[in-house]
């Protein structure tokens, strides 16, 4: 396990919130930097030791650390129609059109490679970046050019008009880094998407405490506030031009109950999801 100062402002105070087990029931604490207020479990696994924390049926079984059946078509298809919505709130479509007919994007994390698979469609050249070998098998199977590496170990000739971290900078044990090198990747003016849980603000996740569905350790390492990623991104050089919320948690998934909350959550700004645009500078 290593303990870690806070990757915002370099503190290395901080103040325990509560203890929360694992899937395999190790006790894991959730900390407060007392500085900026960023929310990090520590002390952690190790880049080296992580692994173990995740299994082939994270993409398989529905439990409150993984998908069901990441790798079915009624997956595929509710993650690009929530891909779909996540772009129109981001802008997307508004920052395509002021680019030439070469465009480039990089999405870490890419997982099975669902989104890569709709840029292409929509003529773009793709590449993905995945540590987990049956979504990098999957995605290359789709013809996904896809990386099984540690992002932080590679290096492209080319730079991108977009980068993308979608539901993956929580998972990241270096968040700071992988932001400083997307900034260096992208071109003059380039953009990063990112989606991730929402902590802190007025949003659904109040309703829970330490159950709320995101406190899923040690799986995810970061839980960034509004104020807490604006920081972060304003410090490695991007500005933030596009930010929504989405997502309640509340109530049983495709229940009425859950529909009317995520409306809710979606006008109202209450979402525990929140999605971030940010320029370079």
């Amino acid at each position: 396990m290593e303990t870690v100062n806070c990757v915002i402002c370099g503190s290395p105070e901080q103040r325990p919130l509560f203890e929360k087990a694992s899937r395999t029931g190790i006790l894991f604490t959730l900390v407060r930097c007392p500085v900026c207020g960023l929310q990090y479990v520590s002390p952690r696994p190790g880049p080296d030791e992580i692994g173990a924390f995740y299994s082939e049926s994270y993409f398989t079984e529905r439990t409150d650390r993984g998908y069901n059946d990441y790798f079915s078509e009624k997956t595929r298809l509710e993650i690009e129609r929530v891909i779909r919505l996540n772009l129109r709130d981001l802008g997307f479509f508004e920052f395509e059109k002021g680019l030439g007919a070469e465009k480039r994007v990089l999405d870490i994390g890419c997982a099975a490679g669902y989104f890569l698979s709709l840029m292409n469609d929509r003529g773009w050249e793709t590449t993905g970046v995945d540590i987990s070998p049956s979504c990098v098998e999957f995605a290359r199977g789709a013809g996904i050019a896809v990386y099984e590496d540690d992002y932080l170990e590679i290096a492209f000739a080319r730079p991108f008009d977009l980068i993308t971290l979608w539901a993956s900078i929580e998972h990241l044990h270096y968040p700071d880094r992988f932001i400083e090198k997307a900034r260096d990747e992208l071109k003059p003016g380039g953009r990063l998407f990112i989606s991730t849980c929402r902590a802190g603000g007025l949003n659904f996740m109040r309703l829970y405490g330490k159950d709320w569905r995101f406190y899923n350790f040690p799986e995810h390492l970061y839980f960034f506030s509004r104020p807490a990623i604006k920081k972060l991104l304003e410090g490695k050089g991007f500005r933030i031009v596009q930010c929504a919320t989405y997502g309640s948690g509340f109530g049983k998934a495709g229940s009425f109950t859950r529909k009317i909350a995520d409306i809710m959550a979606k006008r109202l700004r209450l979402g525990d999801m929140m999605l971030i645009a940010a320029e370079k500078v």
